[in-house]
């Protein structure tokens, strides 16, 4: 679906990324892992079209574009940043709602929320509470749902894990291998919690000081090796 050529990408003067190729497809889970600084989140933001200095070809479905939030919005694609996932002093369901301020058509919120909340049955019943009062992976629950609102045929999450509890690690994981298989959406998660996610998901990518190391199948004796050597 989205295919990235030869990205070399980084902030001010410092280059981050150098030379990386990724093809991120339908209907996958896919992860992208690596030690601390070596440009992860950096990928996620040159494909989302979030910095200023990359160069490099970035194709949608076969079509070069020049990306932007906007423009990926449009097609589908999504992200659900790290930190801050909620608007903690409006309600659940003023959180979730935040997702048609820029439809055209609202008239079929109250279908699409229900559809929505079917996937998400812990949080119904607490809709109308303040989003800051539920727990961490609740919040995340929410901006899933705020996002799934919109269809999405890929959505990027960058460290969902980060502060959660390790149940709720556990929980949000499954969640996200269940809305892959139920809705074929497709899944990049730049992740740190590897023992947990590593077996729900399809591909897998490891960067190292700004270059990929790997790229395979999430289950390969290989990428075990490589991770040993990577995180040792």
């Amino acid at each position: 679906m989205l295919e990235l050529k030869n990205i070399n990408a980084g902030y001010r003067k410092k280059t981050v990324l150098h030379n990386v190729s990724a093809t991120l497809k339908d209907n996958t889970i896919t992860v992208i892992m690596g030690p601390n600084g070596a440009g992860k989140s950096t990928l996620l933001k040159a494909a989302y079209g979030m910095l200023k200095n990359v160069s490099g070809d970035i194709l949608l479905n076969g079509k070069k574009i020049i990306p932007s939030p906007q423009k990926l919005v449009e097609e589908g694609i999504f992200m659900v940043p790290q930190g801050k996932r909620v608007f903690r002093h409006m309600t659940v369901a003023e959180n979730i709602e935040l997702a048609t301020h820029f439809w055209k058509d609202k008239s079929v919120y109250l279908q699409r929320f229900a559809e929505v909340m079917e996937h998400f049955p812990d949080l119904k019943p607490r809709l109308n509470e303040q989003a800051g009062n539920l727990s961490g992976g609740q919040q995340q629950m929410v901006a899933l749902a705020r996002v799934l609102l919109n269809k999405p045929k890929m959505v990027f999450m960058d460290e969902p894990s980060i502060g959660l509890s390790p149940k709720l690690i556990n929980d949000t994981f499954h969640k996200l291998k269940q809305l892959k298989d139920n809705l074929g959406t497709s899944f990049v998660i730049v992740e740190h919690n590897l023992k947990t996610l590593l077996p729900l998901t399809d591909w897998a990518y490891i960067l190292e000081q700004g270059e990929i190391i790997y790229d395979g199948p999430s289950e390969s004796k290989t990428l075990e090796k490589m991770i040993a050597a990577v995180f040792k």
